[in-house]
């Protein structure tokens, strides 16, 4: 496998080692890895984590890298209620939510973090396009948003918090808050 025969084959900026042995299926996998190896000393490419890599740094767009590092999940939390403005507070880290179990990720591009929520709260996503690229990311409603933000960081009275609830769709929260525990469907937003 030749960088330029990579390039061809995998037009996404982020990209796993599975998607080179599908690509590339008759390719030996350890000659996969001397030639990452090759790649990644010649600067070519950029190791994100073990498994996963890039073409260009510059180019990561972390909502898409979340998604990517941790399947399956979605943004959630702070960084989906900053996304949408509900909160002022930029998060130093990507919050999402996963069904499996709760993780910390460490990157050059950042810090993930993954949050366990039961299967059956594990709903109201939608996919986004990235700013940066032509991909897609999973992404929180702004209403799952708050209510995972509730449920997940215990908070039961919101006076004390700054929150620009202009965008919530009463509706959607409320038919999404019958799936949460009585505690958190009784939150007065």
């Amino acid at each position: 496998m030749k960088y330029t025969d990579l390039k061809t084959q995998i037009r996404r900026n982020i990209f796993s080692t599975l998607d080179i042995l599908r690509h590339f299926p008759n390719e030996k996998p350890t000659t996969i890895k001397i030639q990452l190896s090759r790649f990644l000393k010649k600067g070519l490419i950029f190791k994100i984590k073990r498994g996963l890599y890039c073409f260009q740094r510059e180019d990561i767009d972390e909502m898409l890298l979340a998604n990517k590092l941790y399947r399956p999940s979605y943004i959630s939390l702070e960084t989906a209620l900053n996304y949408y403005g509900i909160i002022p507070d930029v998060p130093q880290e990507i919050t999402s939510v996963t069904p499996i179990t709760t993780k910390l990720i460490k990157t050059p591009f950042g810090r993930f973090s993954y949050t366990k929520i039961k299967k059956d709260l594990f709903f109201g996503f939608m996919k986004v396009k990235s700013a940066k690229n032509q991909e897609y990311f999973y992404l929180a409603y702004p209403e799952k948003a708050l209510l995972d933000f509730f449920y997940i960081r215990k908070i039961r009275n919101i006076a004390d918090l700054r929150l620009n609830l202009a965008i919530i769709n009463m509706n959607r929260y409320s038919k999404f808050s019958k799936s949460y525990p009585n505690w958190v469907a009784e939150i007065k937003i």
